[in-house]
C-alpha cells in the first residue's frame, strides 16, 4: 500500500510541468512509524481509494493530534489529498477520513495537513502559473471545487511570498538598513547556525519556537523529537549560513531559519536518486538560487525592540547577493491573520505570489 500510496502522485502529475516529484526515500521515511516521531505524538491512517480495474484513483492521510485537541477542541486533520477529478472518489476519500477521526471522538475535519500544522499543509486556491519552491504544496486547480461540493468550507487562508533579485533590490537595501540601525541601537549580535553545535542550536531553535508560538492560535509547538527529525531530514539544504540567531545582552532572543531551494534539486532528480543524479549533485546544489523562510521566533518580551526589522533585514541581504550563489527568496505560509509580518513584506512592496487555503467540516454525530 506505501507504494501504491507513494507513486499514485507521480501518476497524476506526470504531464504537470510545475510539480517538483519529491524523493521517494524521504517520503516512506517521513510517512513510516520507525521513523518519524510524530507518530508517537498523534494517531495516524492512511487511505486509497481504488477502482474496480484496481487502479489507484486517490489517497487521503487522517490525523488525530492529542496536544492540538486539547488546546484547540476535537478537530481531526486529513492530508496527503490526491485525487482524479471525480466527485464520487473524493467524497468516498473524505467521508472515510470523517469516519475514522469521529471514530476517535473528533466533531470537525480540517484540511489539508500533512500530517499537522507545523508541517506541509493547505491547498493551493491562487498562483497556479508558476514553480512552487520546496514547502509550497501544488495541486490541480479542481481540487478546490471538489473539496467544496464535499460540504467543506474555507477556514483561513494563507499567503507566499517572493523577493527577486532583479526585482527588488532597492527594497531590500532599505530593509538591509533599517536592521542594521536597530542592531546598532541596542547592541545586538547576529550570527550564523554553528555545524558543529548542531543538537544544541536545533534545541535553541524548538525553544524559541515554543516560546514565539506560545499564543498561536492554529498551532500546538512542534516537539523537540519531531524538530530534530524534520530539520536532520533537511540537512544538506540548510546552509549555516541562511540561519541567522540574535543575541540581546549574552541571550538569544530571536532567530531564522532558511533552507536552499530543494526544489531546484528535485526537478532534477525526477524523485530518485540516480547515478546520474548524484554525480551531478555536488554541482547542482552549489547552483542553487532560491531559498525558503521555514519558520522565524522572537521571544515575546523582546519584541519592542525592532528584532524582527532585523530578521527582516538580515534575510534581504539574501537577493543582494551577501549569502553565496542565493539569491531569491521564497516564504512559505504567512496566514491571514499574521499582521506583523505582512506589513514587513508590505514594505518591500511584495504581492502574494501563491495563496493556499484550509478547509473544514462539521462531523455530524
Amino acid at each position: 500500500m506505501v507504494d501504491q500510496f507513494i507513486s499514485f502522485a507521480s501518476d497524476l502529475y506526470r504531464d504537470d510541468e510545475h510539480w517538483a516529484p519529491p524523493l521517494v526515500s524521504d517520503v516512506r521515511r517521513f510517512m513510516d512509524p520507525k521513523t518519524n516521531p510524530y507518530f508517537d505524538e498523534a494517531e495516524i491512517e492512511h487511505f486509497l481509494a481504488i477502482g474496480p480495474d484496481e487502479r489507484v484513483l486517490g489517497r487521503v492521510s487522517a490525523s488525530v493530534d492529542p496536544a492540538y485537541v486539547d488546546r484547540f477542541g476535537r478537530t481531526g486533520f486529513f492530508g496527503w489529498f490526491e485525487c482524479v477529478d471525480d466527485q464520487e472518489v473524493a467524497d468516498a476519500l473524505l467521508q472515510t477520513a470523517e469516519e475514522w477521526v469521529r471514530a476517535r471522538g473528533m466533531d470537525r475535519l480540517a484540511g489539508p495537513y500533512s500530517y499537522c500544522a507545523t508541517q506541509e499543509f493547505g491547498l493551493l486556491v491562487e498562483g497556479f502559473g508558476d514553480r512552487p519552491a520546496v514547502f509550497q504544496p501544488h495541486n490541480p486547480p479542481y481540487y478546490e471545487a471538489l473539496l467544496s461540493r464535499a460540504g467543506f468550507a474555507r477556514d483561513f487562508h494563507t499567503d507566499t511570498f517572493s523577493w527577486l533579485a532583479e526585482r527588488d533590490e532597492k527594497a531590500m537595501e532599505r530593509l538591509v538598513r533599517r536592521g542594521e540601525k536597530v542592531v546598532a541601537e541596542f547592541g545586538l549580535t547576529v550570527r550564523d547556525l554553528d555545524p558543529a553545535r548542531w543538537d544544541s542550536e536545533i534545541d535553541l531553535v524548538q525553544e524559541l519556537l515554543a516560546a514565539s508560538f506560545a499564543e498561536n492560535h492554529d498551532m500546538v509547538p512542534i516537539s523537540k523529537p519531531v524538530l530534530h527529525f524534520q530539520l536532520g531530514e533537511l540537512r544538506e539544504l540548510i546552509d549555516p549560513r541562511l540561519t541567522r540567531f540574535v543575541e540581546y545582552n549574552g541571550k538569544t532572543v530571536a532567530f531564522s531559519m532558511l533552507a536552499a531551494d530543494g526544489n531546484e534539486l528535485l526537478r532534477e532528480a525526477g524523485g530518485e536518486l540516480t547515478e546520474s543524479f548524484l554525480a551531478r549533485y555536488e554541482e547542482l546544489k552549489a547552483a542553487i538560487r532560491g531559498t525558503v523562510v521555514l519558520m522565524i521566533g522572537v521571544r515575546p518580551e523582546y519584541e519592542g525592540l525592532g528584532i524582527g526589522r532585523v530578521l527582516i533585514g538580515e534575510i534581504a541581504k539574501i537577493p543582494l547577493g551577501g549569502i553565496g550563489a542565493y539569491r531569491d527568496v521564497h516564504t512559505t505560509w504567512i496566514h491571514e491573520h499574521n499582521w506583523q509580518s505582512r506589513s514587513y513584506l508590505a514594505q518591500a512592496g511584495s504581492a502574494p505570489a501563491r495563496t493556499y487555503a484550509v478547509y473544514g467540516k462539521g462531523l455530524a454525530p
